[in-house]
């Protein structure tokens, strides 16, 4: 038995050093090109082009692939199977004509003569932002929006001078959105050079874009974040009490994001929540954080804020708590920038659930006392759960 034993794995080794051996290679072999493909329809698209084609009858056809220079002067190729018809090409920086052959292959790997088209790419993804891109003065900085309307995948990197007032970058957003918004704050009320430049993923770069003003230089509005250390806490009668389970009412105030306020869950809508200031202000922001107690576990989900009112008021207008006696600030929703459902989150997502949703306010109204009304959850939960609030303005004296 045991010879029978040896012999057998003696011959699995020579079966394995063999396959080892063995290079792969297509099952058969002709030395037949295949067919060239036909009737090509060569669209212009932004950055690129749209290839539509119809396929030989070869039986062993494998795929079709286009062969081009891209904007970094280096070769590049487009595959695509036989089980489609078009080709796209993607990443072209300008709008000079480009010069693309299309071959098909087969399972030989015989390629057949190439069909040359020439065309020239719409503007790409980079210079339409670029177009649309507008740099604002904001409280504390600047503010960036622009317009994506073809979603591409793009960097914006945002520029703002260091300590020797040389333009450095300061902070780097990953987008994809349609519509897009950022601030960069810390900078005090003066005259100061802002700017931006767009890269996409192919490596096109937008030219550097400015203000549009005389000299380029936006002034910041003035504010300053509100010391929470002064913070009252004020409870009306239809106030929700914010402490259940691990929850406690001054953990929205603590600058702590492992620390978070929780409710019961069994108060109807909306759940309110009141703070006295300590001072009166003019408010240009506040930021809400949604629960990071662990991590991104909770991001966009559970019992996180979706879509709340925030009032305000000078003084108390009463222990009733009725919302009609009380200044409507702001109606807020917030944000996925992706828009994906529960459970699937881009980075853009997760960069934008550690910043926090914030808000503006366009009107300076003077008050000491903020309540936020929370009317729906991420993920429809009856309770709510949040990690922080953070308020900005300007302190009356």
């Amino acid at each position: 038995m045991k010879y029978i034993l040896k012999f057998i794995l003696a011959a699995t080794l020579l079966l394995f050093l063999a396959c080892e051996e063995y290079e792969h290679g297509p099952i058969s072999k002709d030395g037949t090109n295949p067919s060239v493909i036909e009737n090509l329809v060569l669209t212009p698209i932004h950055g690129g082009f749209d290839i539509s084609y119809d396929l030989p009858n070869d039986n062993d056809l494998l795929y079709v692939k286009a062969v081009y220079t891209n904007s970094q002067g280096e070769e590049a190729e487009v595959k695509t199977s036989v089980f489609n018809n078009k080709i796209q090409i993607l990443g072209f920086g300008d709008t000079e004509e480009k010069t693309i052959q299309l071959f098909s292959a087969d399972r030989s790997e015989n390629i057949s003569e190439p069909v040359v088209l020439k065309g020239i790419p719409l503007t790409p993804p980079v210079f339409l932002i670029q177009e649309t891109l507008e740099i604002t003065e904001d409280f504390g900085g600047a503010r960036f929006s622009w317009k994506n309307d073809q979603n591409a995948p793009v960097a914006i990197k945002l520029l703002a001078p260091n300590e020797l007032g040389d333009l450095e970058p300061v902070k780097t957003q990953y987008t994809e959105q349609v519509n897009g918004r950022v601030s960069v704050r810390g900078y005090a009320s003066e005259p100061t050079l802002f700017a931006a430049v767009i890269r996409d993923r192919y490596d096109n770069f937008s030219d550097t874009i400015f203000a549009k003003t005389a000299d380029k230089l936006l002034i910041p509005l003035f504010e300053e974040k509100l010391d929470k250390t002064k913070f009252l806490k004020v409870i009306l009668q239809n106030d929700t009490n914010f402490d259940a389970w691990e929850g406690d009412y001054w953990n929205f105030f603590d600058d702590d994001m492992e620390t978070i306020v929780h409710t019961q869950g069994d108060a109807p809508r909306p759940n309110i929540l009141t703070v006295d200031l300590g001072v009166n202000v003019t408010l240009s922001r506040f930021t809400m954080y949604q629960r990071l107690s662990h991590g991104e576990a909770h991001a966009y989900a559970h019992g996180n804020p979706k879509t709340y009112t925030v009032y305000g008021s000078k003084e108390l207008p009463g222990q009733d708590g009725n919302l009609d006696d009380w200044i409507l600030l702001k109606d807020c929703e917030a944000i996925k920038p992706s828009g994906l459902p529960i459970g699937q989150n881009t980075d853009e997502d997760i960069d934008h659930l550690w910043a926090g949703d914030e808000f503006t306010f366009d009107e300076p109204i003077e008050i000491r006392y903020f309540r936020v009304a929370i009317h729906e959850t991420w993920d429809g939960s009856g309770y709510i759960n949040a990690s922080e609030m953070s308020f900005w303005g300007s302190v009356i004296d």
